[in-house]
Parts: C-alpha cells; sequence; structure tokens
C-alpha cells in the first residue's frame, strides 16, 4: 500500500498543468490592462455580466478550503458537510432580492459605507477593520491549504522544494494579476477557474466511486445505509450532541454565518455591485448557487466513496482528513494520461479564485473606508490614479503579512478538519455584525456609540460563552446538546446576544425621547432612507406573512423528516413542491394588467428562485 500512495506524474500532467497557470496569468493580466479609474479598479467599471459574476462567485467561495478540505470532512465525518452548501442557497436569495437592490441603490463602493449611512461613521469603520481581520485569518488559511495540497505532487516531479516556498509561489502569482487588473482580471480569471473546479472535482467524484471497493453510487448508499453501527455518512442530520456538525447548529447558527457570507461579506457582495444591471447581478446570483448545489456532490460525496476505499483497503487510520485529497488522486486516476493534470489545474484555480478576491477587497476596504477619509481630512481631494496606486501598494504589503503569517503561525502537518477550524475562529466576529446590517435594512434608529459597543462586546461574550455553558448548562441541556458547546449553538447564542443588547438600546433610546418630548413615538417606516423619501416596500417585507408561513411549514416538514425518515421521498417531494408553488404565486402577483404569462415568467425571476430553492430542500428532505 505504501508504493500505491506514492505520487506519479507524467510529463503530459505538468505539460496541462503549465498551460493552465500560464492561460491564468495571460488573463488577469490582459483583463485589466484598460484600468483607468477606481470605479474600473475596484469595481470592473460596473460593466460585469451575469456569467462573469456567477464564475467569480462560485470561483471566489470554492476556495482549496472547499476542494481540499470538505473532501476531507466528508471523509471524516460525512455528508452532513453539504449543510455548508445546501444551506447557503437561502442566503444567496436574500442577498438577490433584499440586501443587493439596497447596496446597489447608493451605489456604494464597500459595505462599510451602507453602514456609515445608517449608523454613522465609528460603525463602518469598525465592519472594515473587522473585516480586514476576518480576511486575514481565511486569506492564511487559504495559503495553507493550497500549499499543503500541491506539495505532495511538486515533490514528486522531483523538484526539492519546502511548504514554504509553495506558500510564498503561490502567494506572489496571485498577487501579480491583482495588483495589476482589479476586479475585471479577478472575475475573469475565475471564470476560467470555476470550469477547471468543475472538471477536476467531476472527474475525482467518477473515478472514486467508480472504484471496485466502492461500486458505484448507488452501491455506496446501500453500504452507508446497511452500516451496523448506525453511523452512516450519508446522514445529513447528526445528532445534537456531535461535535462537528449538530444539525441543531447547522439550522439555526449555520444559517446565520450563510446570511453573513453571502449578503455582508465584502469580498463576496463585491462583485454583485459591479454588475450591469441588478437584473444581470440577479442572473449571475442564481447562475452560482446552481453551481454551488453540484459541491456537495463532486466534493463531499467523493470524501464518502474515499472512506469506502481506505476502509476496504484496512489504512483509514493513516489518512489524516487534509491529506484525503492528495492520496485520493494517487490511487484512484490512472497515470500517464494528463488527468492528475486536469485535477492539479481544478486545484490551482480553487486556490487562486479565493485569494485573488480577498486580496483585491482588502486593498478595497483600506483605500475607500481607511485612505481615502484620512487624506480629505488633511484636505486633500485624491484622484483616481492615486487611489489605485494606494490599493495596489496596500495589497503588496497585505500580501507579504498573509504570507508570513501562513508560513509563521500554521502547522503545515496538522490533523485537524483545517475547514472546520477555520469557520470556529471567523465565526466569534460575525453574529454582531450581521444583526447590525439586519437592523440597517430595516433602518432600526439606534446610536452609533451603542452599535459600535455591541460589535465590540458580543465577540468578549462568543469566547466566554463555552466556559459559561461548561459551569452553568443544566444537565439535560448538556446531554442533547453534549458536554461542549457547538461553535455552531455558540453562534446562534451570540447572535441572540446581539439582538437583545441592541433591542434594550433601541427601547432606552426611544423611551428616553419620548420623555424629552411630547411628541408621540411615529411608528417606524422600515424603509425610510436618508434623504426623507420613502419606497415601495421590498420583496420580502411586502411578503411577511407569506415567509412566515412558508418558513414554519418548512420546519414542520424538516421535523416529520427527522421522525419519519422513512417516509422521506414524499416529504422531499412536498419540499420541492413547496417552494415551486411559493414562487410562482409571488410571480403571478407581480402581473401587470394585460401582460400574458410568457412575457411575466421570461422578465421576472422569483420563479427561477422557486426552483433554485426547491431542489434545495428536495435535498434537505432526501437525506
Amino acid at each position: 500500500m505504501a508504493n500505491q500512495l506514492s505520487v506519479m506524474i507524467a510529463a503530459i500532467d505538468i505539460l496541462f498543468f503549465g498551460l493552465t497557470f500560464v492561460l491564468v496569468l495571460g488573463v488577469g493580466m490582459y483583463a485589466g490592462r484598460k484600468e483607468s479609474s477606481s470605479s474600473d479598479y475596484f469595481l470592473g467599471g460596473r460593466s460585469l455580466p451575469w456569467w462573469g459574476i456567477a464564475g467569480s462567485l462560485f470561483g471566489t467561495n470554492i476556495s482549496a478550503n472547499h476542494l481540499v478540505g470538505m473532501l476531507g470532512i466528508g471523509f471524516s465525518v460525512g455528508f452532513a458537510q453539504s449543510h455548508y452548501e445546501f444551506g447557503s442557497i437561502p442566503a444567496i436569495v436574500l442577498l438577490a432580492f433584499v440586501f443587493l437592490p439596497l447596496f446597489r441603490r447608493k451605489k456604494f463602493y464597500t459595505l462599510s459605507q451602507f453602514l456609515q449611512s445608517k449608523f454613522g461613521l465609528a460603525a463602518g469603520r469598525i465592519y472594515s477593520g473587522i473585516s480586514l481581520i476576518l480576511i486575514t485569518i481565511q486569506l492564511t488559511g487559504a495559503l495553507y491549504i493550497g500549499a499543503r495540497s500541491f506539495l505532495p505532487f511538486i515533490k514528486d516531479t522531483g523538484i526539492q522544494i519546502t511548504y514554504t516556498e509553495v506558500v510564498i509561489w503561490i502567494a506572489f502569482t496571485s498577487t501579480i494579476y491583482t495588483w495589476f487588473g482589479g476586479l475585471k482580471s479577478v472575475v475573469y480569471t475565475d471564470v476560467i477557474q470555476t470550469f477547471l473546479i468543475l472538471a477536476s472535482g467531476l472527474l475525482l467524484a467518477y473515478l472514486s466511486i467508480t472504484r471496485p471497493e466502492v461500486g458505484g453510487i448507488f452501491e455506496l448508499l446501500a453500504k452507508e445505509e446497511s452500516r451496523t453501527d448506525g453511523l452512516s455518512k450519508m446522514n445529513l442530520y447528526l445528532p445534537p450532541n456531535h461535535p462537528t456538525l449538530p444539525w441543531t447548529g447547522a439550522l439555526s447558527g449555520l444559517f446565520l454565518l450563510h446570511i453573513f457570507y453571502w449578503n455582508t461579506n465584502q469580498y463576496v457582495v463585491q462583485r454583485t455591485l459591479g454588475g450591469k444591471s441588478l437584473r444581470e447581478a440577479r442572473l449571475g446570483i442564481l447562475v452560482g448557487g446552481l453551481l454551488k448545489l453540484t459541491v456537495p456532490f463532486f466534493s463531499i460525496l467523493t470524501g464518502v466513496a474515499a472512506y469506502q476505499i481506505w476502509t476496504t483497503l484496512g489504512e483509514t487510520a493513516n489518512i489524516a482528513p487534509d491529506e484525503a485529497f492528495s492520496k485520493l488522486v494517487v490511487f484512484v486516476v490512472p497515470f500517464g494520461y494528463g488527468l492528475i493534470g486536469v485535477i492539479l489545474a481544478g486545484l490551482l484555480g480553487a486556490i487562486f479564485s479565493s485569494i485573488d478576491s480577498m486580496l483585491h477587497s482588502a486593498a478595497t476596504l483600506f483605500t475607500i473606508d481607511f485612505y481615502k477619509p484620512f487624506q480629505q481630512r488633511l484636505g486633500k481631494k485624491l484622484i483616481d490614479e492615486e487611489e489605485m496606486k494606494a490599493g495596489r501598494i496596500f495589497l503588496l504589503v497585505f500580501s507579504v503579512l498573509v504570507t508570513v503569517l501562513a508560513i509563521l503561525f500554521v502547522d503545515p502537518n496538522s490533523k485537524k478538519n483545517f475547514f472546520i477550524e477555520l469557520s470556529n475562529q471567523s465565526s466569534h466576529f460575525t453574529p454582531a455584525l450581521l444583526v447590525v446590517f439586519l437592523l440597517g435594512i430595516l433602518n432600526f434608529k439606534i446610536s452609533s456609540r451603542m452599535i459600535c459597543i455591541t460589535i465590540l462586546l458580543t465577540p468578549i461574550f462568543s469566547f466566554l460563552s463555552p466556559v459559561l455553558y461548561s459551569h452553568f448548562a443544566p444537565f439535560f441541556i448538556k446531554q442533547t446538546f453534549g458536554e461542549e458547546l457547538n461553535f455552531l449553538h455558540r453562534v446562534f447564542f451570540s447572535f441572540h446576544f446581539a439582538i437583545v443588547t441592541l433591542s434594550l438600546a433601541a427601547y432606552l433610546q426611544n423611551k428616553k425621547k419620548n420623555h424629552t418630548t411630547d411628541q408621540k413615538i411615529e411608528r417606524l417606516e422600515p424603509l425610510k432612507i436618508s434623504d426623507g423619501t420613502f419606497t415601495q416596500p421590498t420583496f420580502l417585507q411586502s411578503k411577511t406573512k407569506y415567509w412566515i408561513l412558508f418558513f414554519f411549514l418548512f420546519f414542520v416538514l424538516i421535523a416529520t423528516r427527522i421522525q419519519t425518515p422513512e417516509f422521506k421521498l414524499y416529504i422531499s417531494i412536498s419540499g420541492f413542491l413547496l417552494f415551486l408553488i411559493f414562487s410562482i404565486a409571488i410571480t403571478i402577483g407581480k402581473r401587470s394588467m394585460n401582460q400574458n404569462l410568457t412575457t411575466l415568467f421570461r422578465k421576472r425571476d422569483e420563479w427561477l428562485y422557486g426552483i433554485l430553492l426547491g431542489f434545495t430542500f428536495l435535498f434537505y428532505l432526501w437525506f
């Protein structure tokens, strides 16, 4: 078995990989050759097509952490990791219909500008600062997992190279075209990388699932269903006390993380702000969501297949989760046909597509939210060239910083699930920011000071909550949810801590205002904007009662599915029809007088998102 685990790379693999590397670098340099203004550099001139947005959203999201890390979790935990993909679809729809229209209406460059317009300058600055911290954590992880994944393959070519040198190579290459071309370079290279990710992922999935040790998709499902220990890796709903992915945490805390990631995360939302139009951006989001639904079936399911392979061969105990990808490639991919080159090209795409996006967004946040206001306070008005220069200088400095962090502070021989560790570390800072954005969307009036205090106080509560849980949680709670507080449950508690804190602050603020004036407290209009005008209610707000009913029915279906798994077929179909009928009803409700149905469905896109959500929850209820 030891010999079978050695990597074999032929000249054709190196050739294919090398051509892909040159193509990505060349397209990145070419796409950004005409960037002449800050709008061009930071938002692609607001001219991005839907297919560019779709490819960039998918490429940005599916990093090496996903391609390698999710396969590793599929290997060690199972298909329950699909919550990270299925659960993102409702959040993506929320971006398209609620958050994005508001962000685009004001032509924001950064999401901190939205918070500044609602809660003042300090709130926006804190968001930008925390976002830079989160990008630092995630970018460090991306460099680590990318270098660790590539290292075995590079060494097999006979090149004597270290983890440190691979980290430097990845960081340097992705920095070059991002520095040169801005958002257009990032987006168009992401489109190429999306094709590479899909091709390599599907190829590895096919070769793994058709192995004799697995026997095909239906045999794989049958083997997992018939496990005598009752620990099927194809079960989407793990017990509430599961240490990694309890279903209670997946449907609460993880869902909140999805909303934060897809709606209030600068490096994700930025490419949708650069769309040609709102409809173009929405279509890109839809296609990106459809691509997201493929990930569990070419990454996580492949990890489950890998578990079957290594179990049959008696090697399971010798495989670390983050090593499962590279060892699986070596074992299942035929030598000498260039297929390893295809898979390595996909891995290269997954690495670059996330790193370039995070580098570019970090430069945007620094330039727009810190450097530009600082220069304005000095009485200097920056021209476009100066803004671009500042962004490029920061990009270089930031790239060096995260490269040093990835080299010095990450163990390249770690045996942990790094994807879960990364989510855990980042999630201390996100619940309060999400609450603030939601209150901003609803136009709650809260003092800037209280907003800032809550944003800074909630992470402290988050860090302390596991200790509080350990010492004060009743026995029956620990018996149900585990002796230690899972980080997804912690996110849920932190989110509500921030809600309670800010709601109490809003109540006291309004009470004080009412006490000092004789005027009645006017009823808060959800969409009153800063210039005193009003807009029509958004899609979400105009259908509030229907959404409440809809989500109530959905959670009833989920609870029924968990309690009566023998009826999952009927429940799954019911879930699909629920979304489809709901979305078609909303679309027809938008019909204007004398408009025929063909024109209506061509011009409206609510029904398309209904189909996307329908398939999502069909999978939710089936598995």
